[in-house]
């Protein structure tokens, strides 16, 4: 008997669910035993699946700020080969095949294959994924496959991707194993911000889950005891959109009353946590559908900075004065504005950073509260050889008065730590 084991932590609980959901309606693997191991129990765990199985996959997903702890646990599954002399200790767990997915493997597939993984999928996995797998368990070779990178006599060697998938044709979760989580609206993003790494490793174009497939799902989810529902998306308010940009209200609304015929509005969050919106596509009209359909008291929007010049340079695609709309339009309908920042940008000058600290004084002063971040280079994105971000006495200071005011939250000292790990 074969098995596949994904290892789990809280940042990739969506994907896994979403791939669980692939497996569980592939023709071929929908029985294939499935293991979830806590990132502690993988160096106990996976020797005794392997000690009971024939053939046991176990599946990495990460982002880069978990690559230290990710790396550490391949290196207790894959030790450093021993002297020479000692050659015929190299190999453990021989049945054991590690692969990798998710946006760091996708940003860096051979320096993810240099970790001691087996092979990587890059970008999207729904195609990719289930092709791996049988090839792995059938014990043929992977080297050719679309979407997957892997060795071939020792040289890394990346394919093709395969084609974009078709949200519709996919489960958002596993039902069966009680993989249930946050509904994957869109994918894709038009716009090429810098520090970003989605358009690259999942395409420019905004593909959309459509409103009766989200709908089918929810009914399903519903039967397990699902009560609410949130989404997962590149920009909220795009929904439905054809070019990812254009605002399609007709759509947004059909897709959030109909959900809200099933769950009710307080069963209904929409632009709060994990998805955001744009501020451009901030208006009375997209806002007042959250209000009417949405149980959410805020909305989040990504800012990055309030210098001009920084923007221009970040390609993010709207000015500052959007920013501030979007924020007034937000407060007035009575809800929080929460606007994620990323600090220690590359290129960041002292005049920069005093823009952005001034404009976030105005924009609490109007009800906005701020979401720290600090910059990390992420592998396929432009800015990916970029120092990760060093947090300056003055920014520091200026953070710690805000959040001692209510005005400021987010993980940017953690962020700031593990950059410096990750990155080096």
């Amino acid at each position: 008997m074969n098995g596949l084991a994904w290892v789990v932590s809280q940042y990739n609980r969506n994907s896994i669910a979403t791939l669980t959901g692939v497996l569980e309606a592939h023709s071929h693997l929908g029985t294939l035993p499935l293991y979830f191991l806590k990132e502690a129990q993988v160096p106990a765990r996976v020797p005794e699946l392997a000690s009971r199985l024939d053939h046991l996959v176990v599946a990495f997903s990460f982002a880069t700020l978990s690559l230290p702890r990710i790396a550490r646990l391949i290196r207790q599954l894959r030790p450093p080969p021993p002297p020479a002399r000692r050659a015929r200790e190299r190999v453990r767990l021989p049945n054991v095949t590690l692969i990798a997915g998710g946006p760091h493997p996708s940003g860096d597939p051979e320096g993810t294959l240099r970790l001691g993984v087996n092979a990587v999928v890059v970008g999207e996995g729904e195609i990719a994924l289930p092709a791996l797998l049988e090839r792995i368990l059938a014990d043929q070779s992977y080297t050719d496959l679309p979407g997957v990178a892997s060795l071939r006599d020792g040289k890394p060697v990346r394919n093709r991707r395969p084609p974009w998938a078709n949200l519709d044709d996919y489960p958002p979760f596993g039902l069966r194993h009680g993989r249930v989580s946050h509904i994957e609206l869109s994918r894709g993003c038009p716009y090429g911000c810098t520090f970003c790494q989605t358009p690259r490793i999942l395409g420019g174009k905004a593909r959309h889950r459509s409103v009766k497939k989200v709908v089918h799902w929810i009914k399903e989810a519903q039967r397990g005891g699902y009560r609410y529902a949130r989404f997962v998306t590149p920009n909220a308010f795009a929904y439905g959109s054809p070019d990812g940009k254009t605002l399609n209200l007709e759509a947004l609304e059909h897709l959030l009353s109909e959900v809200n015929q099933i769950l009710g509005r307080e069963g209904v969050y929409f632009g709060s946590f994990p998805s955001e919106v744009r501020p451009e596509n901030v208006t009375e009209e997209a806002v007042a559908l959250v209000t009417k359909y949405a149980v959410n008291d805020n909305l989040v929007f990504g800012v990055q900075t309030c210098s001009p010049r920084m923007l221009r340079a970040l390609r993010r695609g709207h000015t500052v004065e959007d920013v501030y709309r979007a924020t007034e339009i937000t407060a007035r309908a009575g809800l929080t504005p929460i606007l994620q920042f990323i600090f220690g940008l590359p290129g960041e000058t002292k005049e920069d950073l005093q823009l952005t600290f001034q404009a976030i004084r105005e924009l609490t002063a109007r009800g906005a509260v701020i979401r720290s971040n600090t910059f990390m280079p992420l592998p396929g994105s432009p800015l990916a050889d970029a120092p990760p971000g060093r947090i300056d006495y003055q920014t520091r200071r200026f953070l710690d008065e805000l959040a001692g005011r209510g005005e400021q939250f987010g993980h940017w000292r953690q962020q700031e730590q593990l950059a410096a790990i990750a990155c080096v």
